[in-house]
């Protein structure tokens, strides 16, 4: 009796589809992120809210402040397997290579540990800026951390001095937060020679030094006024009140400017937005700045998805935004806190004629 042999090409064919089989199961080197969980900053989850006041007074509010974020598959450690890369390319889901967000010698943990630690300076940051934006007093200790090479201050200014006031030839100001220091440059022009007033070994002494320009922005955006040109350091943060966040599994600095106006609707008579329902994102910095943030397509998506009716986005992000915006979300570019409460008030008033959408700023290079 003869026993038949499968051939070379059958053979081969298999072996092909095992390899395949096990080549998809295997981790490959990219990241794949989609949008992740929508949380409502102003309500309940689970039966806790996500920020909780004490030591001050709050008022209700009806508007809804919804925080977006991001969902990775996979890590800095190595990529998802191959089969959930071919899936992700025939959704709106993004592949990203795992090099191009992590360099070779950061761990995942080493990321999982940075972003946590981005999560409470976001946190800290969006209770002072809301505080003192609703008049409440706040105080810190802003030190520099370094002087960069060819800045005016470089040579004059020391690592480790504390900033205390700052003057010209016709205005003064104490530094207390590093809120006043920005307001106090926002108004003076760049190349204009300032006095600081700063503690040095445990001594005072008075430095003089010229301020810098700024350069424009992906949109071609310049900011107003001039810098110093020095690395500052923000400690010793003394705030009127306390806020408490119940916030597990997320990190990253990207809800801060959302947690800042959930803060400041608190502690704040009446409803900022009306009924509206506000989704956004933002990194929010000591001065009040809305900071450049990743992944703003995956939250557009995210926050179409929970049901808001208009987004709140960093200025810088927008050009990121064109091509990925969900029907009936409207999509509105803030720069400061300041721009980003008036735009919420805009929005819960109906008039949102004076504000900015995303589509309206061009990118470098382009015309607009």
């Amino acid at each position: 009796m003869s026993i038949a042999r499968p051939s070379r090409a059958v053979v081969s064919g298999t072996i092909f589809a095992v390899l395949m089989v096990v080549g998809a199961a295997l981790p490959s080197s990219y990241i794949v992120q989609r949008p992740g969980p929508v949380l409502d900053v102003t309500s309940a989850n689970d039966g806790e809210s996500l920020v909780t006041l004490t030591g001050t007074d709050t008022y209700d509010s009806e508007t809804s402040f919804l925080m977006t974020t991001v969902s990775a598959l996979g890590n800095a450690d190595a990529g998802i397997s191959g089969a959930v890369v071919a899936g992700a390319l025939l959704t709106s889901d993004e592949v990203v290579p795992v090099r191009a967000l992590y360099p070779v010698e950061v761990s995942s943990s080493q990321i999982s540990e940075q972003n946590a630690e981005l999560m409470t300076n976001s946190q800290d940051t969006a209770a002072a800026v809301a505080f003192e934006e609703a008049g409440l007093e706040v105080s810190m200790t802003l030190t520099v951390a370094g002087v960069p090479t060819g800045s005016p201050a470089e040579g004059i200014v020391e690592e480790g001095d504390v900033l205390r006031a700052i003057a010209t030839e016709d205005r003064s100001a104490t530094v207390a937060t590093f809120r006043q220091l920005s307001d106090f440059l926002d108004a003076t022009e760049p190349g204009t020679e300032v006095r600081l007033m700063v503690e040095r070994d445990g001594s005072e002494q008075t430095l003089t030094t010229l301020t810098r320009g700024f350069e424009p922005d992906v949109t071609g955006w310049v900011h107003p006024g001039s810098a110093l040109g020095v690395y500052v350091s923000v400690t010793d943060v003394q705030l009127p009140a306390q806020a408490t966040y119940a916030v597990e599994g997320i990190g990253g600095p990207s809800a801060g400017t959302m947690f800042t106006l959930a803060i400041y609707d608190d502690v704040t008579p009446g409803s900022l937005g009306g009924d509206a329902v506000i989704a956004g994102t933002g990194a929010i910095a000591w001065d009040g700045e809305v900071e450049v943030i990743g992944g703003i397509r995956h939250k557009l998506a995210g926050a179409s998805a929970a049901g808001a009716t208009d987004f709140l986005a960093p200025a810088y992000n927008c050009p990121e935004t064109i091509g990925y915006e969900p029907d009936g979300l409207n999509i509105w570019a803030v720069r400061t806190i300041d721009e980003a409460i008036g735009a919420v008030k805009a929005i819960g008033e109906g008039k949102t004629d004076s504000l900015t959408p995303c589509s309206a700023l061009p990118s470098v290079g382009q015309e607009g």
